[in-house]
């Protein structure tokens, strides 16, 4: 009875919408990299299902999961472990590389052709109370659906079951993480992920309560787990970043942006009252300047006055005509000056001329740094990664460069294509099960790299939309428009948000 209800409640937390913040697509990229883990045993031509277990890939070809999941096929000569993908049900034929059966770990690989995308494992998890999910293959959905027998085991769909973090902490002398995530016999060996779809530990084991009591999940913290790699030169993929999510990055950039606006607008109600302040001082100053010419007009019309009245007496006395010719001459002078200040007063009609004038000094510095720094940058160009608004989930590289042209080359081989103002170019391996989507903004030389982590079927259909189109050349007669045109059937079959936003700035190297 208690382990039908175990079964029934493992079920119903799994059909259950969950009300976690874990992105959802994160959890189903992971998943893909999760293997059933069985063991056969051999005899002639009778194969017959010993047991199973889960596992996830931290090489292309390596696998991690728990010893005891393995154990018989260390054991026994006529047992062979083999691995089944989340995406099929052909089984591939696994070595055991190694294991600790302290730890409880071991590393196998596959003889195959089956390669898997990697997890990537968090190397300083310390959070308690973080949501978590395991991921796994438990039996107890097995006999729920009757997949008993040897020929109905394939791994299906992984089952995921969400909890927290109760706190972490020597089980036995192993470090581990005691956790809520339901996991079953089956879960074995599968990952504990956080909500970024990052291994935090390898489900091992519960406490097993039959007696109403709570019962708690443990896993092999990733500080073994990432030992016991090492130790077998493995080269797993690490991060010591925090899991944040999508929607948390978009509300950062709006709000930034909202920052920026409000500064500008702040700047610009500055420069206006600045100007205003300006303009009032120049106006009371035209107002003096203005009453000082007149008063200066004035006193110059009085002067010619009485330079003309002092011609005109002395030219009336005998031998006066020299004097008169002097006095005459400082009156003509006189009434020119005055006529001169007077028109040349200044008027309500010369603020805007002096308002410029008293800015030209000050902005020619102004606009001389203004052109060096302004219209897109090319040329050879260092990019650094900006941690804040970047959603990560894998382990990328911190800083990048590249060669770029004012035509969209990079590297002098690889086009982009034009869209508008945005500079894009689509990469479809045939090899990775990611599309990545790189966007250039010369002008403010900010460089996205968008990654879309996708099933099997949607990557079928992007490698068949890229395969439609060969990217011109470098160069090439109207490149970046047609290839802008080429890449648009990719990008509308994508997912309405990527897993990784990768945000860089760029300068020109120095």
């Amino acid at each position: 009875m208690t382990r039908l209800l175990a079964c029934l409640a493992l079920l119903i937390a799994t059909l259950l919408p969950a009300a976690a913040t874990a992105d959802q697509r994160d959890i189903d990229s992971a998943s893909r990299s999760v293997v059933r883990v069985v063991l056969l045993g051999v005899s002639g031509d009778n194969i017959r299902l010993l047991g199973h277990g889960s596992g996830f890939a931290v090489e292309g070809d390596k696998i991690v999961t728990n010893h005891h999941v393995i154990r018989y096929a260390v054991r026994y000569n006529d047992v062979v472990a083999a691995v089944i993908p989340s995406e099929g049900d052909d089984p591939s034929v696994v070595s055991v590389i190694d294991y600790d059966s302290r730890r409880d770990l071991a590393l196998l690989e596959i003889k195959g052709e089956l390669r898997l995308p990697p997890l990537v494992l968090v190397s300083n998890f310390t959070s308690e109370e973080a949501e978590v999910t395991a991921v796994g293959y438990p039996g107890v959905v097995d006999r729920a659906l009757g997949n008993r027998s040897s020929d109905k085991i394939r791994a299906q769909i992984p089952i995921k079951g969400r909890g927290f973090v109760s706190q972490q902490r020597d089980v036995r002398d192993v470090y581990s993480i005691m956790h809520s995530a339901t996991i079953a016999g089956g879960n074995s060996g599968g990952p504990l992920l956080d909500n970024c779809g990052r291994v935090l530990g390898v489900n091992s084991s519960s406490t097993l309560s039959g007696t109403g009591e709570g019962e708690f999940f443990f896993a092999v913290a990733n500080r073994e787990v990432l030992s016991f790699l090492r130790k077998n030169d493995v080269s797993a993929s690490v991060s010591d970043l925090p899991c944040r999510s999508l929607a948390e990055i978009e509300a950062e950039e709006a709000e930034r942006e909202a920052q920026a606006k409000k500064l500008a607008e702040e700047e610009q109600a500055e420069r206006e009252e600045k100007a205003e302040q300006e303009r009032e001082q120049i106006e009371a100053q035209i107002q003096s300047d203005r009453e000082d010419a007149m008063a200066l007009a004035a006193v110059l019309l009085l002067v010619a006055a009485g330079g003309g009245a002092l011609a005109w007496q002395t030219s009336q006395k005998e031998g006066g005509k020299k004097h008169a010719y002097i006095f005459g001459g400082i009156a003509a002078v006189a009434a020119i000056g005055a006529a001169t200040v007077w028109l040349q007063r200044p008027g309500p009609e010369d603020v805007d001329a002096m308002l410029l004038e008293r800015r030209a000094g000050d902005d020619d510095a102004a606009v001389a740094n203004l052109i060096d720094k302004s219209g897109p940058i090319a040329g050879s160009l260092t990019c650094v990664l900006d941690l804040e608004r970047s959603r990560i989930t894998g382990s990328p590289d911190r800083d990048i460069e590249f060669d770029w042209t004012e035509q969209g080359c990079v590297n002098g081989r690889t086009q982009y294509g034009r869209d508008g103002a945005e500079w894009s170019r689509v990469f479809v391996p045939n090899s990775d099960d990611v599309v990545s989507v790189n966007r250039f903004d010369p002008d403010t030389g900010e460089y996205l790299v968008e990654r879309y982590l996708i099933g099997l079927d949607a990557m079928d259909d992007a490698r068949a939309k890229r395969q439609a189109y060969k990217p011109p050349s470098c160069g090439a007669v109207d490149a970046a428009t047609r290839l802008g045109d080429m890449q648009s059937g990719v990008l509308a079959s994508l997912p309405d948000s990527p897993n990784d936003r990768l945000f860089y700035q760029c300068e020109v190297k120095r």
